[in-house]
């Protein structure tokens, strides 16, 4: 399958590089730790990136189209702090909490879209705006505090399984499914690549900057909002703080995966290759015990190695 992929995508070489880097990865951690290709192991592997992993699917469609996202993992503490107020403090039955505390991702991403196209600022500067503005928001709802005591259904339901396969990983790879029909089988991801390519390329043909730059974020959004329920499940609180630094972490492995930094070339494929890496990376860290510090270290060494490479395969 992946031999297939990778000589009938144009991307291919891109994502040779990051299938060599997993696979170097795998190699080396499976000698220095026994533990590492146990079944459980690969489990906790899969779960711990699934949060990561819905916010790297978001942030494919806004780098796709030449843009910046520096709030996802901020609207996703917000949306899972609403999420937990909901359920615990308004009593809220998890039908109304869960599909609110998403759609208030969307809006978040709507917000930051328009924005972006009526101040015709850079992405990246309204996007720290409303990263500013969702962690506040998160902080004030939930006066500072995780937000404990969720009902036992729906953590059971997050922290479950389902013919052994764990929800959290069955929701990525749900989120996973979805993006890649956006992004390949939509006008919309089309659209989304010829805007990230060239804008005047895109307004020349017809279609409206403005408007693929609000679905862009509104997915963006959304893909958030899950991920900020599913962290909630995980760990059975609505905490503020939620998310640090999962932002950076996301595009790391977007451009791991062989997204071009300027917008106009990215796959879902990919990004979920660099969530592998990323995961699997910081899995056999810890299995070594490597301080947290250094595991910091060693994801902002990736990200410029990412972008180098992803630098150099634009200009091929």
């Amino acid at each position: 399958m992946f031999a297939r992929i990778l000589t009938q995508n144009p991307n291919r070489l891109s994502l040779a590089q990051c299938l060599f880097f997993l696979a170097a990865l795998g190699v080396f951690f499976s000698f220095t730790s026994p533990y590492f290709l146990s079944v459980s192991n690969i489990n906790n592997i899969l779960t711990a990136s699934a949060v990561i992993g819905l916010i790297a699917v978001g942030a494919t469609f806004v780098i796709a189209s030449g843009h910046i996202d520096l709030s996802s993992a901020a609207v996703m503490a917000l949306c899972g702090t609403v999420c937990a107020w909901g359920l615990q403090k308004g009593e809220w039955s998890p039908w109304i909490a869960l599909p609110v505390s998403v759609s208030l991702g969307g809006v978040c991403g709507l917000v930051t879209g328009f924005l972006i196209t009526l101040t015709k600022a850079p992405s990246f500067i309204v996007s720290l705006g409303m990263m500013s503005i969702a962690r506040a928001a998160a902080y004030i709802v939930s006066h500072g505090m995780p937000i404990y005591g969720l009902p036992d259904n729906v953590i059971t339901g997050g922290q479950g399984a389902i013919a052994s396969v764990p929800v959290p990983v069955l929701l990525l790879l749900t989120g996973i499914f979805l993006g890649w029909v956006l992004l390949t089988q939509t006008k919309f991801g089309l659209h989304a690549l010829i805007l990230g390519d060239s804008v005047f390329a895109a307004e020349a043909t017809g279609i409206s900057a403005n408007r693929v730059r609000l679905k862009v974020f509104g997915v963006a959004g959304l893909y958030s909002g899950m991920a900020g329920v599913l962290f909630m499940l995980r760990t059975n609180a609505g905490d503020p703080t939620a998310g640090q630094s999962y932002e950076l972490i996301a595009i790391t492995a977007v451009i791991l995966g062989g997204a071009n930094l300027f917008g106009g070339r990215a796959t879902i494929i990919g990004t979920m290759l660099g969530v592998l890496c990323l995961g699997v990376l910081q899995n056999g860290l810890n299995l070594l015990a490597v301080s947290t510090y250094y595991q910091i270290l060693f994801v902002g060494m990736v990200l410029l190695a990412a972008a180098f490479l992803s630098r150099v395969g634009y200009r091929r």
